[in-house]
């Protein structure tokens, strides 16, 4: 959906994804990695993927951003967005090979959902051969559910692990991650280039 949230953070920011960025989005998924459904193949299928995006209520995509270098690190969205249950998911995670950003992007993904839209808890879904993100999920403080949880993965079923963050357990998360961006951003050089994705 269009929207007008910016996230910012000690060394990245999150900002809407728009239509200038369809050929960043092909380009970063398809030199990322294997455990991303296969997208549109092109500039233009991701154009137009992003004019359905744009009306569909309840999905807020958005652009990784380094604040120092003014770069495009990755991609991340909080979707599935039910106000009236107060429930989320959050995915379509991917950053650019080398990029300090999850650790911020997580955290920057979490305010939105929990100090600006004011839900009662996010889950996300992770296919359960991804052992890093899971793991990242694990050292985050976020609970496994415990269900069995299959997804839908490129036409196919696959088992997946599910976590979850209730808003009441937010603030100990928001502690655990907040010193590590800041560490992050402290220890960050300006003047080492991003690996970019060629636009």
């Amino acid at each position: 959906m269009r929207h007008n949230f910016h996230l910012t953070g000690h060394a990245f920011r999150l900002r809407p994804v728009d239509e200038q960025d369809a050929a960043f989005i092909v380009a970063l998924r398809q030199n990322a990695s294997r455990f991303l459904n296969t997208g549109p193949a092109s500039a233009a299928e991701q154009l137009a993927w992003l004019t359905r995006y744009f009306d569909r209520q309840g999905d807020f995509y958005f652009v990784v951003e380094a604040i120092r270098r003014n770069t495009r690190e990755g991609l991340i969205g909080l979707y599935d967005v039910d106000f009236r249950n107060g429930t989320a998911q959050w995915g379509r995670w991917v950053l650019n090979p080398g990029s300090s950003g999850a650790i911020e992007s997580a955290l920057l993904v979490y305010r939105l959902a929990f100090d600006a839209l004011a839900l009662g808890q996010v889950k996300c879904r992770t296919l359960a051969d991804n052992f890093s993100v899971i793991a990242f999920h694990d050292s985050c403080g976020l609970q496994r559910t415990g269900a069995p949880v299959m997804i839908e993965f490129d036409g196919r079923e696959r088992p997946a692990i599910e976590h979850a963050l209730p808003c009441a357990e937010w603030p100990q998360v928001m502690q655990r991650l907040d010193p590590l961006a800041r560490r992050i951003a402290s220890s960050m050089d300006d003047h080492r280039p991003s690996a970019r994705i060629p636009t």
